[in-house]
């Protein structure tokens, strides 16, 4: 498989499994003693990223979320342009096989 196809999938992956943590502690900013998910990203070999762990921040007030939206809505919107950058790579390089192809034969 071509590594930019590649990357681009895995960039594509990263970035939805991003969304969804931001959309869970979107959804529990009014549950008591939630603590707020991070994703943590690793580089893969030889080229892409993906999520490799989710920490909990630490909360000291447990009486309520220690979510914040003004820390989440900007990281939706990093995480959409971020799928939509991957997907173009995609697509890219998904013309350029074709062109190829279309070379060969």
């Amino acid at each position: 498989m071509n590594i930019a196809f590649n990357a681009g999938t895995q960039g594509m992956r990263a970035a939805i499994t991003q969304q969804d943590i931001t959309a869970n502690n979107i959804v529990n900013v009014n549950t008591w003693g939630f603590r707020e998910s991070e994703g943590v990203l690793t580089e893969e070999n030889p080229a892409g990223v993906r999520v490799a762990n989710i920490v909990k921040r630490q909360n000291p007030n447990l009486n309520a979320s220690g979510t914040r939206l003004e820390e989440q809505m900007p990281k939706m919107i990093i995480n959409k342009n971020t799928m939509a950058a991957n997907a173009k790579v995609v697509k890219i390089q998904d013309k350029m096989i074709g062109e190829v192809i279309d070379l060969i034969a």
